[in-house]
């Protein structure tokens, strides 16, 4: 850790501490030689615990057979680790209830740690680990340094959460942890991971609650040894996990969590949506006997079906290529020339949805919210408009570029003409596959128009989404598809770029007006001749 944090740390007069029954729970995780009975006359001490324990022994979550009436009872069913992880987990979050006024919202923290741990426990069992109380106790403590940090170091560290919390329109304001510990490790010289192992050491607390916390950021770049490994992922992967539940729009961040399922515990897509799918029917009892507000049934259904949705958009914008990549798609037996009215060739997203979307009135509800381009998979222009409109609120609030891409088909109608509109379809398909392989997480593609792609790229500035348009107006006109019978197609776009605040669009006041500017840019590239990028307020480049 920064030796300057940790020096305020050591000092700090109002760090926070355990109670005395966590205290000697503590001391008894740490004995190798300790007995029930010795756990039991703690935990007796506190008949608030006692009773929080008893409510979770006989929930859904345990299972028993019979009702749990006694405490060696729960120590037999929950085991001495199992037993100690959960206490300790209930006395933590009662100690971290009443820290004060502090610049942090408690409820809504406890709430995402909840969901981390819980995603945890349900990993844990996916995979058969052993010590599931274990796995859940590291997710619930993994964020506990944003706690401390709220505590020691209010008026500072506030403004730190100030500049990372979200305030998506017409919702909750919500913390972003990856950018919070981007600030801390700025202003701070460490970020909060490090600062809740250093305090987990502090409270003497077992070696894997301080690895996990360590790690929970990132895994990969934590130095974890080979036995704590599997451990430091579940955490970090459940962090990621329990955001989608947490911040409205992470569900679009869903196919970047799955690939971390598969990288690193090689859980299939299908897996992992089981995984999201346990954890909107366990969470609510488990907020229960924690005292957190659950998400209500509504909100579980509908995370759940645009989690499953943004699975769906990838697959379909990223589907291998199924010849070489100077060779239009076609089906062998098919000559796309032949038959010019013919559907699409390569697969939609409509097509993929259609069966399920008969039988799941979730799905059917979901698809009138979050409309798709048939053909290519895409979102379409209403859904642009909605993100659009948002971006630029985020954009303004935390004054932060956004760029607007327009990108035009120039030869389109010339193709459809001459070669047929299935060659034409194709075309559109293998563009949209291109475009949305070089965009990241965070930003958008979209069908704007017949021949018209549209980029939404937040926090990028003009300098960065020129380079972008730039990379993907030389691949593109590189590429050369040929047909069956020998003839071969040039492709070529033109683009239009508008940047707020750059590209004199300082005084932009809404999403609308920096679609016209993209749109105005767009058509000045076309009457130069197309082909070529104009960025709007800048003299345009070929």
């Amino acid at each position: 850790m920064h030796a300057e944090l940790e020096q305020r740390l050591r000092f700090c007069s109002n760090l926070p501490s355990l109670p005395a029954v966590a205290l000697k729970m503590v001391e008894l995780a740490n004995n190798p030689d300790v007995h029930l009975n010795d756990l039991a006359r703690v935990i007796s001490m506190d008949p608030a615990l006692v009773t929080k324990l008893f409510r979770a022994a006989n929930s859904p979550l345990y299972g028993p057979n019979r009702k749990i009436t006694n405490l060696r009872q729960i120590l037999n069913l929950m085991g001495l680790q199992g037993t100690l992880a959960l206490a300790l987990g209930f006395s933590l979050i009662a100690t971290g209830r009443d820290a004060g006024a502090i610049p942090l919202n408690t409820e809504q923290f406890w709430r995402r740690s909840l969901m981390t741990a819980t995603a945890c426990r349900i990993l844990g069992e996916r995979l058969s680990m052993k010590n599931l109380e274990e796995l859940f106790l590291a997710g619930l403590l993994q964020g506990v340094g944003v706690l401390a940090l709220s505590m020691i170091m209010p008026q500072s560290y506030g403004l730190l959460l100030k500049e990372a919390t979200e305030h998506p329109e017409g919702m909750t304001d919500v913390l972003n942890y990856q950018r919070l510990a981007e600030l801390e490790r700025k202003q701070l010289g460490d970020d909060h991971a490090a600062v809740g192992a250093w305090l987990m050491q502090h409270w003497r607390l077992p070696d894997y609650l301080t690895v996990a916390t360590a790690g929970s950021l990132d895994p990969d770049h934590s130095g974890t040894s080979d036995r704590y490994r599997a451990l430091v992922q579940s955490v970090a992967l459940a962090t990621r996990i329990a955001d989608i539940w947490t911040r409205p729009h992470d569900w679009q961040n869903s196919p970047e969590v799955a690939k971390l399922a598969q990288q690193w515990f090689g859980l299939e897509t299908g897996h992992y949506m089981e995984i999201l799918e346990q954890m909107g029917a366990k969470f609510p009892e488990i907020a229960a006997l924690f005292q957190i507000k659950p998400l209500d049934a509504a909100q579980i259904a509908g995370i759940l079906d645009q989690a499953r949705e943004a699975l769906d958009i990838r697959a379909v914008q990223r589907w291998p290529e199924r010849i070489s990549h100077n060779t239009l798609p076609v089906e062998p037996s098919r000559p796309v020339v032949a038959l010019p009215n013919q559907l699409p060739l390569i697969p939609t997203l409509a097509s993929s949805r259609s069966i399920r979307s008969q039988h799941d009135p979730a799905i059917r509800s979901s698809t009138e919210k979050y409309a798709f381009d048939a053909l290519t998979g895409l979102l379409n222009q209403p859904h642009l408009s909605d993100r659009l409109r948002q971006e630029m609120v985020a954009a303004k609030e935390q004054n932060r570029p956004l760029s607007l891409v327009l990108l035009d088909v120039d030869n389109l109608r010339q193709i459809n003409e001459s070669c047929g509109h299935g060659v034409g379809d194709q075309v559109l398909a293998a563009l949209a596959r291109l475009i949305s392989g070089h965009i990241r997480h965070q930003e958008l593609v979209a069908r704007y128009q017949e021949d018209t792609f549209a980029l939404l790229l937040p926090a990028s500035g003009a300098k960065a989404a020129r380079k972008l348009i730039e990379q993907l107006m030389g691949l593109i006109h590189g590429w050369e598809p040929v047909l069956e019978g020998g003839q071969s197609l040039r492709v070529t776009i033109s683009a239009g770029l508008a940047t707020y605040p750059e590209t004199c669009l300082a005084g932009c006041r809404s999403g609308d007006q920096l679609l016209e500017a993209a749109s105005q840019a767009l058509r000045l590239a076309q009457d130069a001749g197309g082909g070529q990028l104009s960025v709007y307020g800048i003299n345009r480049s070929g």
